[in-house]
């Protein structure tokens, strides 16, 4: 039988039951060794807040939900969609809002170090609330970024600006 040096044959059936405890005594071993490899790399990994990652070229990546009106007092919801590999976790939003401008920037968490990660995308909604006190033209400025491969390349280096008509409330 041709069995992977680290993985223990099982014993043949019929087997003595001293091969077959050796046989599952080294499973133990492998199960433990596993086991601290992996306690291992959740000890000796970092998790970095990072602006999230936001693609206008991928026609899978939902699109950023802006509404284009809204009535000045009312709270205005946006929707942003960021995403990363199995190394990416959900983080917040900030909003800062100056009369008639908002600035939106969604965060995420990124883990490093020897943490086990997929390269599966996986999508982040966060939800973000404006209000606009002023009628007239506001302006929505969403800052994101473009790449995802460390803490240093979520830079924030995408912006978008959308044009928002906001109504006198009555």
């Amino acid at each position: 039988m041709t069995h992977a040096l680290f993985i223990p044959s099982a014993p043949s059936t019929g087997a003595h039951p001293k091969q077959a405890r050796g046989a599952l005594r080294r499973l133990a071993r492998l199960a433990v060794a596993v086991t601290i490899v992996g306690l291992t790399g959740c000890l000796f990994s970092t998790e970095h807040r990072v602006i999230g990652i936001v693609s206008f070229d991928d026609s899978g990546w939902p699109l950023p939900q802006i509404p284009e009106k809204a009535t000045a007092g009312v709270p205005l919801e946006m929707v942003i969609t960021t995403g990363g590999g199995g190394c990416h976790r959900q983080g917040d939003t900030e909003v800062e809002v100056n009369g008639r401008s908002a600035v939106l920037t969604p965060y995420d968490f990124l883990t490093t170090g020897y943490a086990v990660c997929t390269d599966i995308l996986v999508f982040f909604e966060h939800k973000a609330k404006v209000v606009f006190e002023e009628p007239g033209t506001a302006e929505v400025v969403l800052v994101y970024s473009t790449d995802g491969s460390s803490p240093e390349s979520h830079k924030g280096d995408g912006r978008k600006v959308y044009s928002v008509q906001v109504a006198e409330a009555g």
